[in-house]
């Protein structure tokens, strides 16, 4: 396995935003330049990997734990399963909990590899630095947070980033308050617990701007599925969820970040351009440069090669843009 290092300035961390991917990548190369500042190291978008590994590695008879976001655990799964499936001597388990304990059974030593929904929050790179943890991110999938709410809110909802924030703040209590014509009922609020890499996104771009914190009588679910599960089932809801987790029985909201700008649904064409307005990269993480030929790195290039994104898009993700359509 190839992958090149790049190290990445804590001021240039986000890779998501409104930019197209060849400035991305430039943006992330030029960092080996000006950037070697502190942080961890992110592997560049990569060109599909050649599969060829000799019969006799001794990688086939490994075993490999992974944990952390449940919005990347249905690729991890499905990889894992149909590497599994290939050679069936290897083992490969794989559990959710959110991102936060991706990074911290990581950084710990619990499991082989994290999966994260998000870059490492500061807390987390100073305690791998205290345990001379380098961790390392390796981009495997676009994906999305979507604003969804419960069809008895409306059958279209468009709203701004600050008008989300407001409801998630508590500071619009009932629907009317949003926009005329919408039911005069209260706003069930639904958000994911914290350390969730998809709490910590959502909260990036719909909060932190505005200077705004969840509210109190927010109520708080442990995953995707069950942030998904309550939207579908409770009037007036808002909440949440992954690009692969949305549903017909919720109606997805349409964003923009700034009154009189378009209106954007999530999209492939629009998270692939980044033209939804929270769009972001999913990572799988280890705490050091997986050894060549090892199940760690074997797993890592499974993923990224065209049969892992293709498990990719099967999971209602996007594939890394790098891989052209239908490859």
């Amino acid at each position: 396995m190839t992958h090149s290092k790049l190290w990445v300035d804590e001021g240039e961390q986000r890779l998501h935003g409104s930019i197209p991917t060849s400035r991305a990548i430039i943006a992330m190369s030029l960092l080996l330049i000006v950037g070697f500042a502190s942080g961890y190291y992110m592997s560049p978008l990569p060109s599909p990997p050649t599969l060829v590994w000799e019969e006799d590695s001794a990688w086939r008879a490994e075993s490999i734990s992974i944990s952390g976001s449940t919005t990347v655990l249905p690729i991890v799964n499905a990889c894992a399963i149909a590497l599994m499936n290939k050679y069936t001597e290897t083992s490969i388990t794989v559990s959710g909990g959110g991102s936060g304990r991706g990074y911290s059974e990581v950084i710990d030593g619990v499991v082989d590899v994290g999966m994260a929904s998000r870059p490492p929050k500061q807390k987390e790179i100073d305690d791998a630095r205290e345990k001379g943890v380098a961790l390392w991110l390796y981009p495997i999938a676009l994906d999305a947070v979507c604003v969804v709410v419960h069809p008895s809110v409306n059958e279209t909802l468009r709203l701004t980033l600050q008008e989300v924030g407001k409801i998630f703040a508590g500071i619009y209590t009932k629907w009317s308050q949003v926009r005329p014509g919408l039911p005069d009922e209260e706003i069930y609020v639904v958000v994911r617990e914290p350390g969730s890499g998809t709490r910590g996104t959502f909260e990036e771009y719909a909060m932190e701007p505005y200077g705004y914190s969840v509210t109190d009588a927010a109520h708080v679910r442990p995953s995707n599925p069950a942030v998904r599960t309550t939207i579908e089932s409770t009037p007036y809801s808002i909440g949440y969820v992954g690009f692969g987790f949305i549903t017909p029985n919720m109606v997805v909201v349409a964003l923009t970040e700034e009154e009189g700008e378009p209106y954007i649904y999530p999209s492939i064409e629009s998270i692939a351009s980044f033209k939804y307005p929270i769009s972001r990269y999913l990572y799988l993480v280890t705490s050091t440069r997986p050894e060549s030929g090892s199940l760690t790195d074997r797993f890592i290039d499974f993923v990224l090669s065209p049969e892992g994104q293709e498990i990719v898009e099967e999971q209602g993700f996007l594939k890394l843009p790098k891989y052209p359509s239908g490859g």
